[in-house]
């Protein structure tokens, strides 16, 4: 499982944080010290950190089956209409990614076969799509 709401929330406040604080004293003309730079880049560093964990971070879904081999089949197809392919297969662990630079940017979901479930590991924009998709 890769990384929780609280380090991908640090993770984006800082990084917008630090941008908003150096591009606003540049914009403004003031010192890295003034309450206006430190203001502007608190803000953006909020922002960024709840839009990152609102998109990135890490979650989990399992999902239950009765037939492993039809299941299958339409976790596929839903990864495909998605624009995932596989792209390794390890045992019972098998990463799906998109082609090209796309990958860089949408993040790989990782599905794990159990018995009678399925685990799968992304993104929490990927994880709400395919919860979507598979329900229907």
């Amino acid at each position: 499982m890769g990384p929780g709401a609280s380090f991908t929330f640090l993770y984006y406040f800082i990084t917008a944080g630090v941008v908003a604080w150096l591009f606003a004293a540049r914009l403004f003309g003031v010192s890295l010290i003034t309450p206006l730079s430190s203001e502007v880049g608190l803000l953006a560093g909020a922002i960024g950190g709840l839009l990152g964990v609102t998109f990135n971070r890490s979650q989990t879904l399992e999902v239950t089956f009765d037939s492993k081999k039809k299941f299958r089949q339409r976790l596929n197809g839903v990864l495909t209409g998605m624009g995932y392919g596989l792209a390794e297969k390890a045992g019972s662990l098998s990463r799906y990614q998109k082609p090209n630079a796309s990958r860089f940017f949408a993040g790989d979901i990782f599905v794990q076969q159990r018995e009678t479930s399925v685990v799968l590991v992304s993104r929490a924009s990927n994880i709400r799509v395919l919860a979507k998709r598979l329900a229907d």
